[in-house]
């Protein structure tokens, strides 16, 4: 080999090496930005305190009622970029919730029959659901105990228009629960033993769908498991059932999904062995 390919196999590699860290460069310059405008969603627990009202249209009720439809959850954005855009729904299975509880659903409004003693008999712990697809409500209407109950429920939200960072603002930002979701778990769960404690697992409340930007215009997806822990329980005679619940959320990552997806492949394709 000359001293003429020497040069020209080191200036070579020269050029290939300056190529890498240049790429390199680029992809650390971008993942920087990227880490600079991605905000990061967290969402915190809150506590709920329920007791006992006999003869209502729900017997297990929050005891500090301020007489709001909804529930309140903070969420906060502990990333270093403003979330965009935000919009969030709650996925919730009525229906079981319904049956679970002892509500039939009726075809015609309550209101209607309460003027008729016998029509009134036919339409107790009975539920009346109206949905209105143009305007995103779902209306339901509950008759037990003689009373009446109505609650509006709104399918998605978007009425937040951003989240900056903790780091300007450690103010949370808050997402409205209806109210009607725990309010009908708790009603499922009402039926307890001597301790509850030894018997009660974490009731799954469903899902809490968080859709937003950043300010490159990425859109970002992500999903917070919601569950139900009982924290405190007491009774007695002259005060009656008291019990704390915890709304607890947590986010649901990819790799859980996949799992899944992986998990009902083999099930459903694996092929049986032989045996010999």
């Amino acid at each position: 080999m000359t001293l003429q390919d020497i040069i020209a196999i080191a200036g070579l590699s020269a050029a290939v090496f300056s190529a890498v860290a240049a790429a390199f460069a680029v992809k650390q310059s971008k993942l920087q930005r990227t880490t600079l405008t991605k905000p990061q969603l967290i969402v915190s627990n809150i506590g709920i305190s329920v007791e006992r009202k006999p003869n209502e249209v729900f017997s297990l009720l929050p005891k500090d009622d301020d007489h709001l439809p909804y529930f309140q959850v903070p969420i906060k954005n502990v990333g270093l970029g403003t979330a965009l855009n935000l919009k969030y729904s709650w996925d919730f299975d009525y229906t079981i919730a319904l049956d679970a509880c002892g509500f039939s659903k009726t075809n015609a409004h309550q209101m209607g029959a309460m003027r008729s003693a016998k029509k009134t008999d036919r339409i107790e712990n009975s539920v009346y659901v109206e949905e209105n697809e143009k305007k995103g409500y779902s209306f339901f209407s509950f008759f037990k105990n003689g009373k009446y109950a109505g609650f509006v429920i709104k399918k998605s939200y978007i009425d937040i228009e951003y989240i900056i960072p903790i780091t300007q603002d450690k103010n949370p930002t808050l997402l409205t629960l209806p109210y009607l979701i725990p309010i009908l778990t708790f009603n499922n769960l009402q039926n307890f033993s001597s301790d509850p404690h030894d018997d009660f697992e974490d009731k799954h409340l469903g899902t809490l769908r968080v859709y937003y930007e950043d300010i490159s215009g990425c859109s970002f997806n992500v999903k917070f498991s919601c569950k139900l822990r009982l924290i405190k329980y007491t009774s007695s005679i002259s005060e009656g059932i008291e019990a704390v619940y915890e709304l607890n959320l947590s986010r649901v990552h990819k790799t859980f999904f996949i799992k899944k997806l992986l998990n009902i492949i083999d099930s459903k394709f694996i092929l049986p062995r032989k045996r010999f």
